[in-house]
This record gives C-alpha cells, sequence and structure tokens, in this order.
C-alpha cells in the first residue's frame, strides 16, 4: 500500500506542477516550456524510484500524471481532443525513455561513452514517436492546426536541441539514482499527502 501511495503522490505532484507552471508559462507566452517542464517531471520519477527502490515505480509515476491529464476529456468534453491527449501521452512517453534509459544505466556491462548518444538518441526518437501521434490524430481524430505549420529545417534544429538538453538531463538523473544506491525514507508524509495532492492535481488540471 505504501508503494502504491507514493506511486500517486509522485505522479500527483508532477500533474500538479505541470498544471501550475505550465499555466503560468502559458501565461507570459515562454517558448521554452517543454524544457523547463522536463527536470520536474525528472525529479518525480527519479524521486519514486529512490523512495521504493524499483526502477519499474518511473513508468507508474508517469501513468498516474498522465491519467490525471486525461480526465479532462470527461471534465471538458468541448475542448479540442488533442488539447488533451497530447500532453497525456507525452507525459507517458517520457516515462517510457527514462525507465528504458535508466535500466541500460543500472547494467554493470554499461559504457559511459555510450549512455550520452544513447540518451540523446532516445530522447529524439521519442519525439519523432510524438510528432507520429499527432500526424495520426490529425487525420483520423481531430484537426490539429499546429501539425500544419511549416518548420523544416528549423524545426529539425530545434528537436535536435531538445534531444541534446533532454538527454543531459536525463543522462545526470539516471546517474545521481545510480550513485546514491540506498532509497530515501519519505513514506510517512507519501502516505499522507497522496489522495490530497491527487485530487488538488485534478482540480488544477481542470481548471487552469
Amino acid at each position: 500500500m505504501n508503494k502504491l501511495k507514493t506511486i500517486i503522490f509522485w505522479g500527483a505532484l508532477w500533474g500538479i506542477l505541470e498544471a501550475s507552471l505550465g499555466w503560468v508559462l502559458h501565461l507570459i507566452h515562454f517558448k521554452g516550456e517543454v524544457l523547463l517542464l522536463y527536470p520536474f517531471g525528472l525529479l518525480c520519477m527519479m524521486m519514486a524510484a529512490r523512495q521504493t527502490g524499483e526502477t519499474a515505480t518511473i513508468v507508474k509515476v508517469a501513468f498516474v500524471a498522465a491519467t490525471v491529464k486525461l480526465i479532462n476529456l470527461v471534465m471538458h468534453p468541448a475542448v479540442p481532443v488533442f488539447h488533451v491527449t497530447n500532453p497525456a501521452l507525452a507525459i507517458f512517453i517520457e516515462g517510457l525513455v527514462t525507465w528504458g534509459f535508466c535500466m541500460y544505466a543500472q547494467r554493470k556491462s554499461s559504457r559511459w561513452m555510450l549512455k550520452i548518444p544513447l540518451a540523446i538518441g532516445m530522447v529524439f526518437a521519442s519525439i519523432l514517436l510524438f510528432r507520429g501521434w499527432q500526424i495520426f490524430m490529425d487525420a483520423y481524430v481531430s484537426v490539429n492546426p499546429g501539425i500544419h505549420k511549416s518548420g523544416g529545417t528549423d524545426l529539425l534544429s530545434l528537436w535536435i536541441g531538445r534531444s541534446v538538453i533532454q538527454g543531459a538531463m536525463l543522462l545526470g538523473a539516471a546517474q545521481f539514482v545510480e550513485s546514491t544506491g540506498q532509497p530515501i525514507h519519505l513514506a510517512r508524509w507519501t502516505a499522507r499527502l497522496a489522495v490530497p495532492f491527487l485530487a488538488l492535481s485534478i482540480v488544477l488540471n481542470s481548471i487552469l
């Protein structure tokens, strides 16, 4: 039960940060929103993994945060589908990439020089996967105007830049977890705050 509450707590906290900080950044028209929010997601996933001592917790935390986003499909049925599914899928993909990389990084045979290009490559692949999802949704579910904006070389350069920066963040976070082997002890707080944080996360994601 404590592990479940730990997962709910960190997933809900991620949802709270996404909703509150995302709203502020959107309000001030900040263009680097993804790069600024990404470390907070990493923090929530890595803290949960350290607290439980299980790498698989990373994906579960991402699943909770993504599910909180998807609740808006019910709360706000008039909102275009892609406004809800895109961020939810992006969160879950981040979880899969983080989990996959951490699984490799924890292997005794893993080499440092391979970790760098792997982290960058996995992030870049996740960006391409997400873009494929956007194209699919635009074609078969709901029109997404952002897909039809011309990008070309500038868009590719942006993706590569994002991959390098987020890859470096991912590598640093994985090294942090690997170098601090002992789980952290926050069970008392995460158990008490799991449900309240989940409720707050749902409310904030519904109104912001």
